[in-house]
């Protein structure tokens, strides 16, 4: 039997984790061969002064890494290179146009958490109670789960409050059919995220437009849109707003509350970026918890894939969102919350904001590296920025001639309540490249482009 034992100082997170990467390491610097067998779980439990049920599941991980192999009676065996297990999942096809027109962030990183978790999750008892259905709020635990990641931002919320779904998405469909009301008009800033164009085109809901400025949305615009409209609900984004980037400060959100409370308003905040700021103002579900639907999700601070989200509506609209979200789906997926609780339990949560953070400040220092002397909207935290083109561009055929070069974005129309009003402006994501040096040459295509003017994309076909 092969004489190895891990040394587990140079891992970081949960001793199972720091077990699996110990013996990817061991493998990829032939301190450990195909066919060499590992120490006994019970053995090497001993000597790492941890439980066995830590040394399974560190054994467990490596195996659906592919390193490993258990034989019944016989142990845990390194394995050939050949035999490694596939993936689940094909990877994105490497044709076609690199893809800056959406905001999401998967990296390697969040494997490793995934396949972490999946270890951890395969190892408990009562799997099958995740293939159930769940009360229509959600599963009690994975409520309890998303207020205390809730409270990180500074809001106290009940997990009773709590109402788990689909993502944003889904909350704001929710919202939407709550709020609209009979003259089916909701207010909303001026430039605001394409989902909620969508989900008011395919509800009949008439958006209002409310004029931004640096701060986001203008106090005085909304009173004057209040007054005109009559409408019921305001829908905004007051940290790291898409498509502006912009953040608003705790005196604006004061404000925005005054407004609200003088017109019988009630708010709906959309907090997806919130998560990534550090040092964030309080959300304004905190200054006016009986006025505001509260929304996030871990779409953008943890992982897009897994559609978990968290809607807090005022106490007494509790039920009617539990209602809907019912009978817009029944029952939420138990696996993907179970995994979105597991981390923000075990730290991972903690440690994918934190590496998301760094990553993405690198990329909005490279941007604005190469934009310097271009009128750019954007924020250390932000997925995204709003790009100002130079004249003679104009937006649409800016997209067309950067499609044309491989590179995907949008238009700042794409935006607009009222698009024909919208400036010539496009919005470029960070977050979507593969990697910095990806990122950083597609930023210069832009960049160059933009500097050419209009002419030089007739040249390409």
């Amino acid at each position: 039997m092969t004489i190895w034992m891990p040394n587990l100082a140079d891992h970081q997170g949960p001793r199972y984790q720091a077990i699996a990467a110990a013996i990817a390491d061991a493998v990829a610097e032939g301190a450990l061969a195909p066919g060499d067998k590992l120490p006994p779980q019970r053995d090497l439990a001993y000597q790492l002064g941890v439980t066995v049920g830590t040394v399974s599941r560190g054994y467990m991980l490596a195996e659906q890494q592919g390193l490993v192999g258990g034989e019944v009676g016989r142990g845990t065996y390194v394995r050939e290179a050949t035999r490694s297990v596939a993936g689940p999942i094909a990877p994105p096809p490497e044709t076609g146009p690199l893809d800056l027109g959406i905001n999401m962030a998967t990296w390697r990183v969040h494997g490793e958490a995934l396949a972490a978790a999946l270890a951890d999750i395969s190892a408990a008892d009562g799997l099958e109670n995740l293939l159930r259905y769940v009360p229509p709020a959600g599963h009690p635990e994975h409520c309890a789960v998303g207020a205390r990641f809730i409270e990180r931002i500074g809001l106290d919320v009940s997990p009773n409050n709590v109402v788990l779904t689909h993502g944003a998405q889904q909350a704001l469909a929710a919202t939407f059919d709550v709020l609209a009301g009979p003259d089916r008009t909701i207010l909303a800033e001026e430039f605001t995220y394409s989902g909620v164009v969508e989900n008011g085109r395919l509800r009949g809901v008439t958006l209002e437009p409310v004029a931004l400025d640096k701060e986001g949305m203008m106090p005085d615009a909304l009173d004057a849109a209040a007054a005109r409209s009559n409408a019921r609900a305001v829908l905004l984004v007051p940290t790291v707003q898409n498509p502006t980037a912009s953040v608003m400060g705790a005196e604006r959100r004061a404000e925005i509350v005054r407004v609200a409370k003088a017109r019988d308003l009630i708010i709906i905040e959309d907090d997806v970026y919130g998560y990534l700021l550090p040092g964030r103002p309080p959300p304004i579900a905190a200054m006016a918890p009986e006025r505001t639907v509260y929304i996030a999700s871990a779409s953008k601070c943890l992982a897009p894939g897994l559609r978990v989200g968290w809607l807090v509506p005022p106490d007494r609209l509790v039920e009617a969102f539990v209602d809907v979200i019912y009978a817009q789906s029944v029952a939420q997926t138990g696996l993907a919350h179970e995994i979105i609780g597991r981390w923000i339990d075990d730290g991972t949560a903690t440690r994918l904001i934190d590496a998301l953070r760094k990553e993405i400040e690198a990329r909005q220092a490279i941007a604005g590296e190469l934009f310097e002397g271009f009128k750019v909207r954007g924020h250390p935290s932000s997925f995204h920025l709003l790009l100002d083109l130079p004249a003679p561009w104009r937006r649409d055929e800016f997209v067309a001639a950067a499609l044309a070069r491989g590179i995907r974005i949008n238009s700042l129309a794409s935006f607009a309540i009222e698009p024909e009003k919208a400036p010539e402006a496009v919005r470029i994501s960070l977050a979507a490249a593969p990697d910095r040096a990806t990122l950083g040459e597609a930023l210069e295509t832009l960049r160059d482009l933009a500097l050419a003017g209009p002419r030089s994309s007739r040249a390409v076909v």
